[in-house]
């Protein structure tokens, strides 16, 4: 059954938090068409003595559960097929499922309820998004210093002690600095090299650090002019992929979580809510990023997706491909939104 005529008498009300809620009646005589299918659904699934299950007759599965019973299951199906057809008639982008509320049910009278749901917010973007990285520079990055170098030398050197000889039990040696020391590291051809590649490293770490820091400023620049009314479902959304990378982080350890939580002193309500203002950002950016991409027809390069889904696979076999197709394109997407905002002249810079 289609619900067309009567979801124009349902009221739309926006509520805080891109929520919605519908408030109307389903008429009794409409409610009623659903009470034999109802009855019959009920009467399939009990299990009575005598009977086998889908064989109780239907004036006795009656008897068993009452008119009301019945009157909630006619309710409830009746709701299913009204659910869509408000949605399609208002044209909403729900991103969540109902919360449905029955404010009143009795035999012979209309179903009076409302229904709740999360859309998908309105955001709104700056203008001059283009013109956030030209107030950003790159802050320049000094190379690596001959201290730093040496740093990481004695480091290295630290990690490859060796046991004391006899007569210096509990004493280590270090190995010398020369060129057979940098030789057990590596493909290195003496200490020289060795401390080439050092200073290399560390000055394109410096690099990368300057690099991320100012992606960082522009995404802030960004968030703090872009507009959009969080809905809850988003946040929590982010709150528990954020969870769920510390529970693996700390798992990896070979530590409980519960014994993670009573180290630091902390429950896992706690730590929802210390999390929930860097959730609530990156679910931000995330609806940031959609309107970008939209706007700037800005899409994951396939060859790119499927390379990656290949190397995923082979570490997550037991992932569903049409999840993690929807995951790897969106992160690479993400990648070449962020990149058009670091132009520096402002202009889309696609890839491939």
């Amino acid at each position: 059954m289609t619900f067309e005529k009567l979801v124009p008498s349902f009221s739309l009300k926006k509520l805080p938090h891109s929520e919605v809620e519908f408030s109307g009646e389903i008429p009794a005589d409409v409610l009623a068409d659903y009470r034999e299918r109802a009855l019959a659904h009920i009467a399939g699934e009990l299990e009575l003595p005598g009977f086998r299950k889908g064989n109780v007759p239907l004036d006795i599965a009656l008897k068993k559960v009452g008119e009301m019973a019945v009157l909630e299951e006619a309710a409830e199906l009746a709701v299913r097929d009204l659910y869509p057809d408000l949605v399609r008639h208002h044209k909403i982008d729900v991103v969540s499922r109902p919360d449905i509320r029955v404010t009143k049910l009795a035999p012979g009278n209309p179903l009076a309820l409302t229904i709740r749901t999360a859309v998908y917010p309105e955001v709104d973007i700056p203008r001059d998004w283009k013109a956030l990285a030209q107030k950003i520079p790159l802050e320049a990055s000094a190379p690596a210093t001959d201290e730093e170098v040496g740093k990481t030398l004695e480091s290295l050197r630290q990690s490859r002690r060796a046991p004391g000889g006899e007569g210096t039990p509990g004493e280590e040696e270090l190995p010398a600095l020369d060129d057979e020391f940098a030789q057990t590291l590596g493909a290195f051809a003496d200490l020289a090299d060795l401390k080439a590649k050092i200073r290399e490293g560390l000055s394109e770490e410096k690099k990368r650090a300057a690099r991320d820091k100012r992606r960082g400023d522009i995404i802030d620049a960004l968030l703090k002019k872009t507009k959009a009314d969080l809905p809850d479902v988003f946040v929590d959304s982010e709150l528990e992929k954020i969870l769920a990378q510390l529970k693996d982080d700390v798992a990896r350890f070979g530590r409980p979580f519960a014994e993670y939580l009573a180290k630091i002193g902390k429950t896992e309500e706690a730590l929802r809510a210390e999390f929930k203002e860097q959730a609530e950002k990156r679910a931000r950016l995330q609806l940031a990023l959609n309107e970008l991409a939209e706007r700037e027809k800005i899409e994951a390069d396939e060859a790119a997706v499927d390379e990656e889904m290949k190397h995923a696979l082979q570490h997550f076999p037991d992932a569903k491909p049409d999840l993690l197709r929807i995951h790897i394109a969106t992160v690479l997407r993400n990648e070449r939104v962020l990149r058009a905002l670091e132009g520096s002249d402002g202009k889309i810079r696609r890839e491939g």
